[in-house]
């Protein structure tokens, strides 16, 4: 019994082996498109709220670069910065 149940495992394996390796591969459907992941109608924000957005984030900028500055000059340490830029973000100026 032994002998028969390794004999159809290695046949089997045997076929598995045979057997192109394209085939197993996931052939798309035809009337499909690929999926890409992005939605094509995606659109970006009307111009006034985008110059908005990019006003705001150039005083944060500035604000985060006045604060490093500040930073520095009181030599606070490299890794204590961090902490003290973001202490210094939310203070009112």
């Amino acid at each position: 019994m032994m002998k028969c149940t390794s004999f159809l495992a290695a046949i089997g394996v045997a076929l598995t082996l045979a057997v192109p390796p394209e085939s197993f591969a996931q052939t798309p459907a035809a009337d499909m498109a690929p999926v890409t992941g992005m939605k094509p109608d995606r659109v970006t924000a009307p111009r006034g709220m985008r110059e908005a957005m990019q006003k705001r984030e150039a005083v944060k900028r500035k604000n985060r670069a006045e604060c490093r500055a500040k930073a520095k000059a009181e030599k606070v340490s490299l890794w204590k910065r961090p902490a003290y830029v973001k202490s210094c973000m939310t203070q009112p100026n």
